[in-house]
C-alpha cells in the first residue's frame, strides 16, 4: 500500500527544495534516533517541513512560523478548518467555470 506523503501546496519563492540534500548531512545525528521538535522560522511552501516529517518518523511536534502573516493564516485555517476551506473552494470552483461558460 503507497503510503500518502504531505506536499507543499504551494511554490514559494525562495523555496528551500533545492536545499534539502545540504540541509540532511547537518542535521543533529539525534533526528534519527530520539524524539525531537522540529522549530521552522520560515515556513514558505513548507519543503523542508514536510520532508521531515515524511523522513523522521520519530518527530513529536512541529512548530513553524513565518513573518507572512497570510501565508500562516492559510496553514491555520487548514489545520483549524479544512472542511470549511474545500467547501469555499468548491464554491469559488463552481463560480469560475460558471464565467467560462457565457463567453
Amino acid at each position: 500500500m503507497k503510503k500518502n506523503r504531505a506536499k507543499p501546496f504551494l511554490k514559494w519563492a525562495g523555496g528551500k527544495t533545492q536545499l534539502i540534500k545540504e540541509i540532511e548531512p547537518i542535521l543533529p545525528s539525534f533526528t534519527s534516533s530520539k524524539p525531537f521538535t522540529y522549530v521552522e522560522p520560515f515556513i514558505g511552501g513548507g519543503a523542508v517541513l514536510f520532508w521531515i516529517l515524511d523522513r523522521f518518523p520519530n518527530i513529536q511536534k512541529a512548530v513553524i512560523n513565518d513573518i507572512n502573516t497570510d501565508l500562516t493564516n492559510c496553514y491555520k485555517t487548514i489545520k483549524e478548518e479544512v472542511h470549511s476551506l474545500i467547501d469555499l473552494l468548491k464554491k469559488w470552483e463552481k463560480e469560475y467555470h460558471a464565467l467560462g461558460e457565457d463567453h
